[in-house]
Order: C-alpha cells, then sequence, then structure tokens
C-alpha cells in the first residue's frame, strides 16, 4: 500500500485536523513521561498532529512520525499557529525507524502499530525497544475490538474491513496475554482496558 493509497492519507486530505484533543487522560502520559525523566519524546504515528503539539506544550523535545504527507503537513501548520517547534519524519512504521539506537527516553503512540500484519506489529515492537534509552519509557495503544460488521481475517487475529474509512488497511486485534507476551522484553508496568473495552494500553519500560 503506497502513501497515496493509505486511508489516513486520504482522510487528512478530505477532513484536515480530524482530532483536536488529545484523547482522555493524557495527563496521565504527561505525568508518565515527567515521573520517569524523559524528555525526549517519539510520537509514533504523529497524524495530524493530536499529540506532539500537546506533548510539545509541555515542554518536551519531541519528534513525530508518520506515513502521511498530508497529516504531517496539517502537524506542521498546527505546531506553527502554537509558536512550538518539534521535528517530524515522514516514514512507515511497518519498516526500520530512521533514528539511532537509544534516541529517545519516550515513545507515545496510540491506536498505530496494531494497523498491520502480525509480523510487521513484532517489528514495529522491536524498534521502539532499540530506539529507546535504557530506562526509557513507552506508552501504547492498540485495537482489543474491532466493530466492523465487514471485513475478512488474512491471518489469526489479523483483520482488514471491508467498510468504512479504514477498508483495505489490517487490523491486528489484540488481547491483554497476547499484548503483554509481545512486549515481554520490556518490563510491563500496567495493562489496561478502555474505550469500552475497544482499546488496549501497554506502560512499559526498556530496562
Amino acid at each position: 500500500m503506497s502513501t497515496e493509497e493509505h486511508p489516513w492519507e486520504q482522510i487528512y486530505k478530505k477532513n484536515g485536523r480530524v482530532f483536536p484533543e488529545p484523547f482522555p487522560r493524557f495527563h496521565e502520559v504527561v505525568n508518565l513521561f515527567i515521573e520517569h525523566g524523559c524528555s525526549e519524546i517519539l510520537d509514533l504515528g504523529c497524524g495530524s498532529g493530536r499529540h506532539i503539539v500537546h506533548l510539545a506544550k509541555e515542554n518536551f523535545n519531541t519528534f513525530g512520525l508518520d506515513i502521511s504527507p498530508a497529516g504531517l503537513c496539517l502537524t506542521q501548520e498546527w505546531l506553527h499557529e502554537q509558536g512550538l517547534e518539534s521535528r517530524i519524519v515522514l516514514s512507515d512504521f511497518r519498516h526500520p525507524l530512521p533514528f539511532r539506537e537509544g534516541s529517545f527516553s519516550g515513545v507515545f503512540s496510540t491506536q498505530v502499530i496494531h494497523h498491520a500484519r502480525i509480523a510487521a506489529v513484532r517489528l514495529a515492537i522491536r524498534e521502539i525497544w532499540r530506539v529507546l534509552s535504557s530506562g526509557g519509557v513507552a506508552f501504547i495503544s492498540v485495537a482489543a475490538r474491532k466493530d466492523d460488521e465487514e471485513f475478512v481475517e488474512v491471518e489469526p487475529g489479523t483483520i482488514v474491513p471491508l467498510t468504512g474509512s479504514e477498508a483495505g488497511l489490517p487490523h491486528h486485534i489484540f488481547s491483554e496475554e497476547e499484548l503483554r507476551m509481545e512486549f515481554r522484553a520490556f518490563k510491563v508496568m500496567d495493562v489496561s482496558l478502555r474505550a469500552d473495552g475497544k482499546v488496549l494500553v501497554i506502560v512499559a519500560r526498556k530496562p
């Protein structure tokens, strides 16, 4: 799937800044990173700027990565409007990340890395480990349930919706047990089910 064909590129082109506010309980992330002394934060899948702008407002040194050129243009515009600075990179999390080992003390990603077959999801998790510094913390959310009425299962636990805005985009649906297993190289600090069971959040630290 090329950048131009990616559903979220089309969504940002059509609808612009689709998420003006951060996700509920965003203050937890801010407090988590402060508590653990995280200063360089990677927003993996930053989209149109929903979280990176607010992280920058909290005086973190922020970096954003996304597959969508349209999303990154919206992010840059939003940062400029707020008088904020952040480095943003056009890249695909399903491939090795364009950062050196230990580049970040924090990685933040909401509803992004499950958008792939399990092999690519596992690569993303390994890359999160690689780019985190020792003692660094990751806050990651993934899909725990998919409500599309029409989809095909392309491998165990991975579906592709046939309708809706994300039609054609793989979604790996996690259980808590599987999520803990995939992050077993980390010290798992917390796993919680949110959004009426639709979302799983894992907080994990690199020893």
